[in-house]
């Protein structure tokens, strides 16, 4: 039987490990893995090759996996990495809109139009809430008197998310003086506060 110790490998690390073992014509693997995400991957990419897994905890943290290998082929079909999950780290930071259109994606802009509308009204919704939406380019139209989303905004402000609008593009469509809702603000923070975020979401 082939041993194998492949706790120091990140995702995809372990499976592609046990891949290249079946492909060498291994027919009995005993692997050491880190985790359950490992153990789980593992598992399911032997399965699919027709495989049998027996897994049993180990003392000092992590799993030992033995695999009997079927009578398929260990040919990896090409995308089949694709289909096992990976731990991917994610920033701590918060979530960030960005509106810079009238509307959301291409096409008729009446459509878009009620899209864009959805989306924002929908935010107060979800159980994280973006912790700001920047408006900019024609986006910040949207903040100003004459704007079907006022009211929308109110309430997305109301619940916590901060509305912020670019000064120079206010000024550049000589809107400065409509602004109906959040607060303008200057480049230094606009760039400051996307280069922070977590998560930024450009509908």
């Amino acid at each position: 039987m082939k041993e194998l110790d492949v706790r120091h490998l990140a995702c995809p690390g372990p499976v592609l490990a046990l891949r290249d073992l079946l492909a060498q014509g291994e027919t009995q693997v005993r692997l050491h893995v880190a985790d359950e995400l490992a153990r789980s991957n593992v598992s399911r990419f032997a399965q699919t090759r027709g495989a049998k897994v027996e897994s049993s905890s180990e003392p000092e943290g992590g799993f030992t996996l033995e695999v009997v290998a079927g009578n398929q082929s260990a040919t990896v079909h090409r995308g089949e990495e694709e289909l096992l999950v990976c731990d991917v780290p994610t920033s701590a930071g918060p979530t960030v809109i960005q509106v810079t259109s009238l509307v959301m994606g291409h096409g008729d802009n009446d459509l878009g139009s009620l899209l864009l509308r959805s989306f924002l009204k929908t935010q107060a919704q979800l159980e994280i809430k973006p912790s700001a939406i920047i408006f900019y380019n024609d986006g910040v139209k949207l903040c100003c008197r004459g704007s079907l989303l006022i009211d929308d905004l109110r309430r997305l402000e109301a619940d916590g998310i901060e509305i912020i609008a670019c000064g120079t593009c206010l000024n550049f469509f000589e809107m400065a003086d409509q602004l109906e809702v959040g607060r303008v603000t200057d480049m230094l923070e606009i760039a400051t506060t996307l280069a922070q975020a977590g998560r930024l979401i450009r509908p």
